[in-house]
């Protein structure tokens, strides 16, 4: 099954519990914005990215029907941004209702960044030299999920992988976001 639209994350939500897990932005992004050609500079690297966005599909769809996902109120608001403004835009109204139906989820839980969150995501940047929003969708996650599905080459810094028991890229490519 694919993930395109947003009753997805709704209909499947019924499914039994798995691990508890975190999906960086990317992942959701690569799985709900299918490449464009017109947007790579040659067809290896379009194919590319089209495996790349069938992998994401497929480990969504898994995702979402055998575990419990948790997501920060930071990384809603990231994921929005990087459907609705960031490369091939997604109409606002889509990106919005996909943004609604996570929320609305029994598949989800959602974590509020906390001031406690926002200085120790501030402490670990500084000191790591990674940009602040990824500790702001992993801080508030400690001791709560059981893996991190990342392809963000951050998170295989030493102040990251300390946050959780495991990280996995379920893409296979590894980036530099």
């Amino acid at each position: 099954m694919r993930i395109s639209s947003r009753s997805t994350v709704t209909t499947i939500s019924r499914a039994s519990r798995g691990l508890e897990v975190f999906i960086d932005t990317q992942l959701w992004v690569y799985a709900f914005k299918k490449p464009q050609r017109r947007g790579f500079e040659s067809e290896e690297k379009y194919k590319e990215a089209l495996k790349i966005h069938e992998k994401a599909n497929n480990f969504l769809y898994e995702a979402l029907t055998k575990h419990t996902i948790y997501v920060t109120t930071h990384q809603l608001a990231e994921l929005y941004h990087a459907l609705a403004f960031r490369g091939a835009r997604m109409e606002p109204r889509k990106a919005l209702a996909i943004i609604e139906d996570i929320v609305n989820s029994t598949r989800t839980v959602i974590v509020e960044v906390r001031k406690k969150h926002y200085r120790e995501a501030l402490r670990l940047s500084t000191i790591s030299g990674i940009h602040v929003w990824d500790y702001l969708c992993i801080v508030p996650l400690k001791g709560l999920i059981d893996v991190a599905y990342t392809n963000d080459k951050h998170f295989l810094h030493a102040t990251i992988r300390s946050l959780v028991p495991r990280i996995e890229n379920p893409v296979g490519k590894w980036l530099e976001i």
